[in-house]
This record gives C-alpha cells, sequence and structure tokens, in this order.
C-alpha cells in the first residue's frame, strides 16, 4: 500500500469523489505547514477531509521538512506534487495505519460472504455441472463443502474474534497462552505496559487470522475458478438465457473474489509486519 505525502495549496484540490481506499494513508501539507488526512465518515457514507492537530515526534520533523519546502510553492498553482515515501521504511511505519486495514478486511468479510453464497447460487442455477456428470458434480459439491466451513463460517469466526479483542477482550493471560514464538518474545519486553500488551495482541492475533482465512477462502476459490474456467454453455444443449447469464456472473464474481483476496492477502503481510515490529508497541 503506498503512503505519500502530497504537496497542496489547499484543501480544495483535494477531490474526495476520486478518491480510493488505497489513499486513506495518504497525507496533504500546504504552503503553510498545515496538515490533512482523510476520513470515511460511517453515517453518511462520504470522504471526509479533516486537519490533523497531533502526531509523533518523528512525522512532526518530516513534516518541518515538507513545509519548509514547500512555502516556496506558487500558491496561485494549480498543479501538485506528490512525494512517495514508499523506499523508507522507517517513514512508512509513520503513516501505516493498522486499524484502517482492519477495519477494511472486517467489512469485507460481510462482502464476500455474501459474495461467495450468490456465487454458488449462480452455478447452481446455470446447472453447468449436470446430474449425469457425477464426477464433476461430487468435485463441485466438495467444493462448495469447502467453501462453507473453511470460507464461510471461517469468515463469520474472523468477524466475531475482531469484536471479542476490540469490544470485550478476554484476559491477558490466555492470549499469552496461545502466542507462538515470536509473540512471545515481543511480549516479553513490552508486558509491563498493559495497553501496549493488549493493542500489540489485537494487531498481531487480527494479522494472523486474516491470513488463515483468506488463505483458506483463496484455495477454495481458485479450485472453483479451475473446474469453472474451460466451461462453455453455449456447447450444450437447451440452455436459457438465464443460465447463461448465471453462469457469466459466477465466473465475473469468481474472477472479482481472487482479485480482492490477493489484494488483501498483500495488504496483510503490511499489517504482520508492523505488528511484528517491537518498537510499534514502546
Amino acid at each position: 500500500m503506498k503512503k505519500k505525502i502530497i504537496k497542496i495549496n489547499n484543501i480544495s484540490q483535494i477531490d474526495t469523489s476520486k478518491i480510493s481506499v488505497y489513499e486513506f494513508n495518504n497525507r496533504y501539507i500546504d504552503p503553510y505547514g498545515n496538515i490533512y488526512a482523510l476520513k470515511h465518515n460511517k453515517i453518511n457514507k462520504k470522504i471526509e477531509i479533516i486537519k490533523l492537530q497531533r502526531y509523533g515526534a518523528k512525522e512532526s520533523i518530516i513534516y518541518q521538512q515538507m513545509a519548509n519546502r514547500n512555502k516556496f510553492m506558487d500558491i496561485h498553482s494549480d498543479h501538485l506534487e506528490q512525494e512517495n515515501i514508499e523506499s523508507d521504511d522507517n517513514v512508512q511505519d509513520l503513516f501505516y495505519d493498522p486499524e484502517r486495514f482492519i477495519e477494511k478486511s472486517i467489512g469485507y468479510a460481510e462482502t464476500h460472504k455474501i459474495r461467495i453464497l450468490g456465487i454458488i447460487k449462480n452455478i447452481d442455477d446455470s446447472n453447468v455441472f449436470a446430474k449425469d456428470n457425477k464426477q464433476e458434480l461430487n468435485e463441485f459439491n466438495d467444493i462448495v463443502r469447502g467453501l462453507e466451513i473453511d470460507g464461510l463460517q471461517q469468515l463469520e469466526k474472523l468477524e466475531t474474534y475482531h469484536k471479542e479483542l476490540k469490544n470485550y477482550p478476554r484476559t491477558i493471560t490466555y492470549y499469552q497462552a496461545k502466542m507462538d514464538n515470536l509473540q512471545k518474545r515481543i511480549f516479553e519486553q513490552i508486558a509491563a505496559n498493559k495497553e501496549q500488551a493488549m493493542r500489540f495482541i489485537y494487531f498481531y492475533e487480527m494479522a494472523i487470522n486474516i491470513k488463515m482465512v483468506y488463505t483458506n477462502l483463496k484455495k477454495f476459490t481458485e479450485q472453483l475458478n479451475k473446474l469453472t474456467s474451460n466451461k462453455n454453455l453455449d456447447e450444450k444443449l437447451n440452455v436459457t438465457k438465464y443460465q447463461k447469464q448465471s453462469f457469466l456472473d459466477s465466473r465475473i464474481s469468481i474472477e472479482n473474489t481472487l482479485g480482492d483476496i490477493d489484494a488483501i492477502l498483500k495488504d496483510n503481510s503490511e499489517l504482520y509486519g508492523f505488528a511484528s515490529n517491537v518498537e510499534n508497541f514502546k
């Protein structure tokens, strides 16, 4: 996920109608050193521009350097400049918002449950796997069971676990008993600070569980993609227009879902890296 500091002359240059979820980590700086960020308003479903009032000492230094260079900009220009800070891992951590990614992933979990059910229904409606071909039909049914058990049910558990960690976490000792070796090494360094210890547990647990759930979902979705990719309903007799459209819709949804999963797993590796860095919890 790219992080950019974008130079602006005023906030009117930020077109929120064109902002994607992958730009939420961007920061905007005007010629006077004011720093702005983006926020999704859950009530009206719109993106808002907020002025940042507080940020860490390291961030402050970076912003000040940017402001010093920025103050010489032509304030009558409509040109936007940006600094790509992908190459600096230390700077990257300053602007990474793990909570934003987690909330996005949990929101996607509900979307993907609905989509998976829709894919299964559309394939059923298309009758692409006829009853007289027991081998393909059995293979399809096996994939559906896998999607239901390791996909839909696990997505629900992920949502429930997120609520637990956020709203009513268990005792630290409960999570401590589940820790892998890396978790234990990090936890030992921050255990004295219960707030930071719980923050670490939250981010690390979400990272490993998001990876587990979406890796399993990817496996069965790829199997379904392979099984349906070589099907052509035009070659079958007595196929209705509705059946053809149902199958086409299922294929599009499968491809979109695989794209979503790859993006989530890629971004989740960043969450895992953040959670695995003890410096983020000191």
